[in-house]
């Protein structure tokens, strides 16, 4: 036992379990898991991480040397490959470190005496831990090993940490999907889209899901528009009504993509994002009313997933140049003594409406409006004179021609007709009195 330790690194004293220093000696040495994607556990109800202690590589290695040798040996190589071990690395102040896939928590087993335990993933910021027994997580990945990192303040000690990488990789990681993004478009879809592994397999096949992280409800992709290479890489959704939505703006879901392949097995890819955070937002629909001395301009937004907006708005008068107005929390805008002006709006970071002009000079427009009238009127009234006088012209350059009436065959139903009688002389025979005008004298 005590050869064994003295030959031993103090890098490699840092994470032991805590049955080592109870009596039963060390356990035998086992391979240190490097910090990687293949040194996380495989997925289950925990995992937990051991901390065996190996002989340095550069203690001797053959056959076991006198115990005088080995202390000589000791006093010379202790400056260069290690120190001996102290009482707080037989006594960690944790032990059983472990992930709870259940409760989505970092737990551990307290064996010493602590002040303070934080937390981290992938080495970023640190969180204090609950009642220093465990530290709540939000998020377990399923296709990237990250590491969680636990660091513990002894009173009166050196600190202490310990580690673990969840989950364990298999397969080649360039076969999986690249490049997944999504993105909520044109108010109801969702797009995601990805790229073939460049070391991806030739029968590769990806299929992509959707978890709500608060509930581990999932959808699978019902429409792959696009191929490259026979694989899928392309998802839509067309209406994302039927992913929950409600008052918490940045509830977190999960896109993974998944691949298949009959010769080798192939990673998946994942994201994590909100719908509020991925989506397109469109343009507002503006309206105005207004007066010469004053314009009150609002506007509606519609989203699915977001509720709160801050709006840009873009005002441009025919007097002046252009006028912004950023960070508008209100669907409402004043602006006095309009006039004519030009307005488009957005929400922030969404499409710009298309450009509206409104002329709010009524007593002008009216002016203008009178004017126009007038002028159509004159453009009727010699429209008709013309075409009155273009009508008398053609019937005297090109009169009628008169035609024999036939009783019989014209349909003359209305037309006042003369009856013929036998017995009577025509007017033509009646008797003509001369009539003579005699001027007086």
């Amino acid at each position: 036992m005590g050869e064994t330790q003295t030959s031993v690194p103090p890098r490699f004293l840092q994470r032991r379990e805590q049955d080592h220093a109870r009596g039963r000696g060390l356990k035998p040495p086992a391979p240190r898991a490097p910090r990687g994607p293949q040194a996380a556990s495989q997925e289950g109800a925990s995992v937990t991480r051991d901390f065996a202690l190996r002989p340095s590589p550069c203690a001797p290695q053959r056959g076991r040397p006198p115990m005088a040798l080995l202390r000589l040996l000791l006093a010379v190589l202790t400056p260069v490959c290690g120190v001996q071990p102290t009482d707080r690395d037989l006594h960690p102040p944790i032990t059983n470190l472990r992930l709870d896939l259940g409760s989505k928590r970092l737990t551990w087993d307290l064996s010493g005496n602590v002040s303070r335990i934080e937390c981290s993933v992938n080495q970023a910021s640190r969180r204090t831990a609950k009642n220093n027994r465990y530290c709540p997580l939000y998020v377990v990945p399923k296709c990237e090993a990250w590491n969680y990192t636990v660091h513990v303040s002894v009173p009166g000690g050196e600190p202490f940490s310990t580690w673990i990488d969840y989950p364990r990789l298999e397969g080649n990681p360039r076969a999986a999907a690249e490049h997944l993004r999504c993105r909520v478009h044109d108010l109801r879809v969702v797009t995601c889209s990805w790229a073939v592994g460049a070391e991806a397999p030739r029968d590769v096949q990806y299929d992509l899901y959707v978890e709500d992280l608060g509930t581990n409800q999932k959808w699978s992709c019902p429409r792959y528009p696009e191929k490259e290479r026979g694989a899928h890489v392309q998802c839509q959704f067309a209406d994302v009504s039927q992913f929950p939505a409600d008052e918490d703006q940045d509830r977190l879901y999960r896109f993974v993509v998944r691949g298949s392949s009959r010769d080798s097995r192939v990673p998946c890819s994942e994201i994590f994002e909100s719908f509020s955070k991925i989506e397109d937002l469109i343009a507002p629909n503006l309206t105005a009313n207004c007066n010469k001395s004053l314009a009150v301009l609002q506007w509606r937004m519609f989203s699915h997933f977001t509720k709160m907006f801050d709006y840009e708005l873009k005002i441009e008068k025919d007097s002046g140049g252009p006028r912004m107005q950023n960070n508008l929390s209100r669907e409402s805008w004043t602006l006095p003594n309009p006039g004519t002006f030009t307005v488009t709006i957005r929400a922030h970071g969404g499409q710009w409406s298309a450009p509206q002009r409104f002329v709010c000079d009524h007593e002008g427009a009216a002016f203008l409006y009178v004017w126009l009238i007038a002028l159509a009127t004159l453009l009727a009234v010699g429209a008709a004179i013309f075409l009155c006088k273009k009508y008398s012209v053609l019937r005297k350059l090109f009169p009628p021609i008169p035609r024999m009436k036939d009783p019989i065959g014209d349909n003359r139903a209305h037309e006042r007709m003369m009856a013929w009688q036998a017995s009577t002389r025509p007017p033509e025979d009646c008797p003509v009195a001369e009539v003579q005008l005699v001027k007086g004298v």
